[in-house]
């Protein structure tokens, strides 16, 4: 073999184990970039994932604070609903003003006008207390704390609204303000005031709100027909709420719950 031969494929030799090099490099260079794209897509579907879990554990919790709050206030919504509803049966259909106001003696008179009055006011301040509870909560995520809260609004627009004649009206506000004065107790223990509380410590800022009332029922009690369609209406929103708070009616049998026509 010549010496220019020797040279030549000593050359070729060279090229060929830079090349080799050359292709390792890139190799390398590629198999790293797609391990880094892969990661960083690992890492990012991890993030995503991560928030996506936090969100939903979060959403979670606040149903499961709603659900507290309604499973902590259904009795007694439930027990204040249902003694109202038959407070307002029992006056369209019982003439329980006339037999106890119209034809009672004192102590009936006085017991027909407050207690009815009384009725209303603990059903406004179960409701304003479950109000309360809620408001910073998301309702959009739990199906039953949203349709409560649309019970509870029907029945908030049946007691102000202008079509049902001025008689027993109150306006949104005035429905809150009387919830928030029959409220008592600390945070987590707090209640609705008893009807002996009611009567004996008479809170003249309530009474601001409940005077007018009392003389709509001492009027009611000789004629009640300018008062029906909202006694009425006052009646079926109150069915409606009892029949989606004991919807087998374990509580109240459903005989109780009739509309009134």
């Amino acid at each position: 073999m010549s010496e220019d031969t020797k040279i030549w494929l000593a050359l070729i030799a060279a090229g060929l184990s830079f090349v080799g090099t050359i292709s390792g490099i890139i190799v390398n260079y590629l198999g790293n970039a797609k391990q880094n794209r892969l990661r960083a897509g690992t890492d990012a579907e991890l993030t995503k994932l991560k928030s996506e879990l936090e969100t939903e554990r979060d959403k979670r919790l606040e149903q499961l604070a709603a659900e507290k709050v309604v499973s902590k206030y259904r009795d007694p919504l439930l027990h204040a609903a249902y003694d109202l509803q038959s407070r307002i049966f029992n006056i369209l259909k019982k003439a329980f003003l006339t037999r106890y106001y119209e034809n009672g003696s004192d102590r009936e008179r006085e017991y027909a006008v407050e207690n009815t009055v009384f009725l209303l006011a603990q059903f406004l301040g179960w409701t304003e207390l479950i109000r309360q509870e809620i408001q910073f909560l998301d309702l959009g995520i739990d199906q039953e704390t949203r349709e409560l809260r649309g019970l509870q609004d029907d029945m908030y627009t049946v007691l102000q609204s202008d079509k049902l004649g001025i008689g027993l009206r109150l306006f949104a506000g005035e429905q809150r303000a009387v919830g928030e004065l029959m409220i008592e107790g600390a945070p987590g223990v707090r209640r609705c005031i008893g009807f002996a509380t009611f009567l004996m410590n008479r809170d003249a800022a309530l009474d601001h709100w409940l005077d007018p009332l009392r003389e709509d029922i001492r009027t009611m009690s000789n004629d009640a027909g300018p008062f029906e369609a909202r006694l009425v209406s006052m009646q079926h929103s109150l069915i409606d709420l009892l029949r989606f708070l004991d919807p087998k009616g374990l509580r109240f049998p459903s005989g109780n719950l009739t509309k009134i026509q």
